[in-house]
């Protein structure tokens, strides 16, 4: 059984659209649906809010979720990395702050020898798990060279994988349970005390 579980704290992010025709929608946090085309308003903008800064994106009339993907990357400030997937009905966009900001991420790998959990790379340090443990298993969480090996029981959701994960992440990096996705950094903390 599951004994105890961390729980990670990440900050908010806010995306508001200033036109009804041009849709933002909430997912989590950090992750946000956006949808719908600019209408012919003379002023629309995006109201974007990280933990550092508050800005607001313009975007060009008659335009949808990859133009104002592309604005809100230009004005990004240096200290939040964006992450975006294209969905059937608009392009979802995920934000999150960088520990280290010009580190390059570290290459993350999940193995499991459960046969009913599937386990899809995202990207180098994004995994998203889909399903629930279908029988007592162990998942091992590579990050570069350090591994560590859980032990997780029948019946365990995906979210619920997705932060004993996070929880046991190698000594030197961090990580963000974000539903079933985990993303993982390196921890400035750390790295700068080895240096």
């Amino acid at each position: 059984m599951l004994e105890s579980v961390t729980f990670l704290k990440t900050r908010r992010f806010q995306l508001v659209s200033a036109d009804p025709a041009f849709m933002v929608t909430r997912q989590s946090a950090s992750r946000f649906l956006l949808s719908g085309t600019v209408s012919d308003e003379p002023v629309t903008d995006l109201h974007v809010e990280t933990p550092s800064e508050r800005f607001a994106v313009p975007l060009a009339t008659r335009s949808g979720p990859r133009h104002a993907v592309e604005q809100l990357q230009r004005l990004l400030p240096s200290d939040v990395l964006m992450h975006t997937v294209p969905r059937p009905t608009g392009v979802e966009v995920s934000l999150v702050e960088a520990v280290i900001p010009a580190a390059r991420a570290p290459r993350v790998r999940v193995f499991s020898t459960d046969l009913v959990q599937r386990i899809h790379q995202l990207e180098d340090n994004r995994v998203e798990l889909r399903g629930a443990i279908g029988a007592d298993a162990h998942l091992t969480l590579s990050c570069d060279s350090r591994r560590v090996t859980i032990a997780v029981n029948e019946g365990l959701s995906a979210s619920a994988t997705a932060v004993r994960l996070a929880a046991a992440v190698p000594h030197g990096y961090r990580a963000l349970a974000d539903g079933a996705t985990i993303t993982v950094w390196k921890d400035a903390d750390f790295f700068s005390m080895v240096a």
